[in-house]
């Protein structure tokens, strides 16, 4: 993929939506869309509108991160072991983990 631009642009038209279809569902107006595709201004619609598109062109929330330089695979190095196979889990699941892991960190400083 070349541009952030080009990976949303082709994940627009994977998905048969029109920039005003877009619109529609996000906010996000055509004209700023269509110039974010284009490479003309910078990607900054903010997170819920990043996360909104993610969603609406079913692309990982994270994948679209990293293309808008929000993270860098550094940043995720700490978390990939951790959350390997999270998404197989119930929310429960998630849940009871989390609170296993509040209660062995519980009075740690974050570093």
């Amino acid at each position: 993929m070349d541009s952030l631009g080009d990976y949303l642009k082709e994940a627009r038209i994977r998905q048969g939506l029109s920039l005003k279809d877009v619109y529609r569902e996000t906010g996000i107006s055509d004209s700023r869309l269509s110039r974010i595709e284009n490479g003309s201004t910078a990607f900054e619609v903010g997170p819920s509108f990043t996360k909104a598109l993610a969603k609406l062109y079913k692309i990982d929330l994270v994948d679209l991160l990293i293309n808008a330089g929000y993270l860098d695979a550094e940043a995720l190095s700490s978390y990939e072991r951790v959350f390997r196979n999270v998404d197989l889990l119930s929310d429960d699941e998630r849940n009871h983990i989390q609170e296993q892991i509040d209660l062995f960190t519980k009075g740690r400083k974050n570093t």
